[in-house]
């Protein structure tokens, strides 16, 4: 009788198993099919996310190449959906995003059928992955046609990404068992959570959105200062209940992810409370933010920016019409600031409708009236109507040596005295429409109309104030 051994007498006897990968290697496929599913979601919810706060948060487009990059991504984001129909770029102009909007709810699609073992699910991984190939199609010839292709190759990239790993995820889903999902713990999506908390401008745009709408609408409007204040609409007491607004709708959307999908248990049962009461408290917070936000808008609007300008030598307002308006008109104001007080800008509210910088210094200005007494603060100025009268310097001892009319409307600069040579100018402002004031060298000597009279070089020159005429 023959006698079979094997040549290592300690190796283990062979068994017969199932066909197959073994449960870890069905576990890790399950986890790249996942994986891959969630990519598209990342792609169009980003892209929908960047449009969305640089919509409600103008403040936002100081950010260098701003343009550059939304017209990247334009493709995958949707008008309608981020910016109520309004284009942020070019290449939205006529277009609210269908394409982009299909993709996302492709991508949210995809990841919700990926989590389920059902084969039903599995199959069904396959219908937005189509659909979501069509979109991107449509998108990228639309592009193609307008000539766009180059000046948002970026978002082109991520929509092949989005759709080979859309592809990938629906055909391994469609072949493969997946395995079971892990199982939810208190930190699943909590560094999303956090991301969102860290990332302020998130929250507030959320926050904005929900409670102050006419607040990114008055932040709009300052986005073209240059001189100041283009941040007034930002730095506010309701942003930081905006904020907190915002955040708390954040943690309501992770309590109900932590709750998905619905059971019948205790805990699915508290959670959704939680929800609730997440939300009842948000609206507490949102309704005393909208007040706060509304008295903002109104003072962006109406009221004068002077006490908030930094480094401001000295503001002057445009006297109201004394006849009662139906409407209320905003305050028309002209500030100097800076370091050496050049720039002139003027506002209509809050925003800035032009600015100026002057070759000579306004403040600190050192000067006298041609008899002699001395004028006392930093600007030496007298307003005329809507014309501001300045004396300036381009001295080294800071006396004055210029007059200057300035338009309080435009900052314009109307006309020019210049008294170069001998000693200091003198000047004195008769007939001030607010009356004498010799402190400030407002001083009538029998002067019947409105002028300036200015000593140079021992000779007594008298202007008027609104032409410059002599």
């Amino acid at each position: 009788m023959t006698k079979i051994t094997y040549t290592n007498p300690r190796a283990v006897r062979p068994d017969v198993g199932s066909l197959g990968p073994s449960t870890a290697e069905r576990a890790e496929d399950s986890r790249k099919i996942r994986i891959a599913a969630t990519i598209p979601l990342i792609i169009s919810l980003g892209a929908q996310w960047v449009f969305f706060i640089h919509y409600w948060i103008p403040e936002t487009s100081a950010f260098p190449a701003h343009g550059l990059w939304l017209t990247q991504l334009s493709p995958l984001a949707s008008a309608a959906l981020t910016s109520e129909g309004q284009p942020q770029v070019q290449a939205q102009n006529g277009q609210w995003g269908l394409p982009a909007l299909v993709l996302l709810v492709c991508a949210f699609a995809l990841f919700w059928l990926s989590r389920t073992r059902h084969w039903l699910g599995r199959t069904a991984m396959l219908a937005p992955a189509a659909l979501g190939l069509v979109a991107a199609l449509a998108s990228v010839i639309a592009l193609a046609v307008k000539g766009e292709l180059r000046s948002t190759i970026v978002g082109v990239a991520l929509l092949i990404t989005w759709v080979w790993s859309a592809g990938y995820a629906a055909l391994h889903g469609f072949l493969d068992n997946l395995a079971p999902t892990p199982p939810k713990s208190w930190h699943s999506g909590l560094p999303f959570l956090a991301a969102y908390a860290i990332i302020g401008l998130a929250p507030i745009a959320v926050g904005r959105w929900l409670f102050a709408p006419d607040l990114r609408d008055a932040a709009a409007a300052l986005q073209n200062n240059t001189a100041a204040l283009r941040l007034a609409a930002l730095w506010t007491s309701s942003t930081a209940l905006l904020y907190l607004c915002g955040l708390l709708i954040g943690v309501a959307v992770w309590v109900a992810y932590q709750a998905w999908p619905p059971r019948r248990d205790a805990g699915f049962i508290g959670r959704c409370l939680i929800v609730i009461g997440i939300l009842i408290v948000t609206g507490a917070i949102g309704w005393p933010a909208t007040a706060l936000a509304d008295k903002r808008v109104d003072q962006l609007t109406y009221d004068s920016p002077a006490e908030e300008v930094h480094f401001a030598c000295g503001s002057w307002i445009l006297d109201q019409p004394t006849s009662a308006s139906p409407q209320r008109e905003p305050t028309k104001t002209l500030v100097i600031s800076g370091f050496t007080c050049q720039t002139v800008t003027a506002y209509s509210g809050y925003q800035q409708l032009s600015t100026h910088t002057l070759p000579v210094s306004l403040a600190p200005v050192i000067a006298r009236t041609p008899e002699g007494a001395t004028i006392s603060g930093r600007v030496v100025a007298a307003q005329y109507g809507d014309v501001l009268v300045v004396a300036g310097s381009g001295r080294f001892d800071a006396y004055a040596n210029e007059l200057l009319g300035i338009g309080l409307t435009d900052s314009a600069e109307l006309w020019r005295y210049s008294c170069e040579h001998g000693p200091p100018m003198g000047v004195r402002f008769a007939n001030v429409p607010g009356g004498d004031n010799p402190a400030e060298g407002h001083v009538t000597q029998g002067e019947v109309a409105p002028e300036v009279v200015a000593s140079c070089e021992g000779q007594i020159v008298h202007i008027n104030p609104v032409t410059g005429h002599r």
